[in-house]
C-alpha cells in the first residue's frame, strides 16, 4: 500500500516534469524571438524593461490568440459536409455583416491577447528572477540558463494550474472563445 502510494507520487513527478518540458520547449523559441522584440522596443521608445515586456508580451500574443481562436471554426467549416454549397437565400450574409464579424473579432482577440498578457507578467517576473539567479551562480551559457528559467516556470506554472487553481485551465479556453 505504501508502495503504490510513494509509486504514484513519484510516477506524478515525472509526468508533470514531463508536461513542463513539453510546455518549455515551444515557450522558449517564442521567448527567443521576444526577447530580441523587446530589446528593440525598450531601445526605440526609450521605455522601461516593465513596459518593453509588457508590449513585447501582447504583440507575441496576438497572433497566437488569434490563431487559436480562429483554427477550431476552420477545421470546422472544412470537415462540414457543407463546405463550399451555396447557402439558401434566408442565410446569406451581406458585406456589413462580414465586416463586422472581421472588426468584432480583431477587437474581441485584442482584448483577449491583452488579458493574457497581463495574466503572464507574474510568470515573466519569476521567469527573470530565476534567469538572474542562475546568472549569478552558475557559468552556464545565456541561452541555458534562459530555458532552465523557462521550463522551472511552467514547473510552477503547472504546480498553480493543476494544483491550487485547477478552474484557470477550463477559464482560459472558455476566455479564448467565449468570453468577452
Amino acid at each position: 500500500m505504501p508502495l503504490d502510494f510513494i509509486a504514484g507520487l513519484v510516477f506524478g513527478l515525472i509526468d508533470l516534469i514531463r508536461l513542463s518540458l513539453i510546455v518549455a520547449i515551444p515557450v522558449f523559441l517564442v521567448v527567443l524571438v521576444g526577447q530580441k522584440l523587446g530589446k528593440r522596443i525598450q531601445a526605440t521608445f526609450e521605455q522601461s524593461w516593465i513596459v518593453s515586456a509588457f508590449v513585447t508580451t501582447f504583440i507575441v500574443l496576438f497572433p497566437i490568440v488569434f490563431l487559436a481562436y480562429l483554427i477550431p471554426y476552420a477545421l470546422g467549416y472544412f470537415a462540414s459536409p457543407f463546405a463550399g454549397m451555396p447557402l439558401p437565400e434566408f442565410m446569406q450574409l451581406t458585406l456589413v455583416d462580414y465586416a463586422m464579424m472581421v472588426i468584432l473579432t480583431i477587437v474581441k482577440n485584442v482584448i483577449t491577447a491583452f488579458i493574457f498578457a497581463v495574466l503572464l507578467m507574474p510568470l515573466i517576473f519569476f521567469a527573470s528572477f530565476v534567469e538572474e539567479k542562475f546568472k549569478e551562480k552558475t557559468k552556464l551559457p545565456e541561452l541555458a540558463n534562459l530555458f532552465i528559467a523557462i521550463f522551472i516556470t511552467a514547473f510552477a506554472a503547472w504546480i498553480i494550474i493543476l494544483f491550487i487553481f485547477p478552474w484557470i485551465y477550463t477559464g482560459i479556453f472558455e476566455l479564448l472563445w467565449w468570453g468577452l
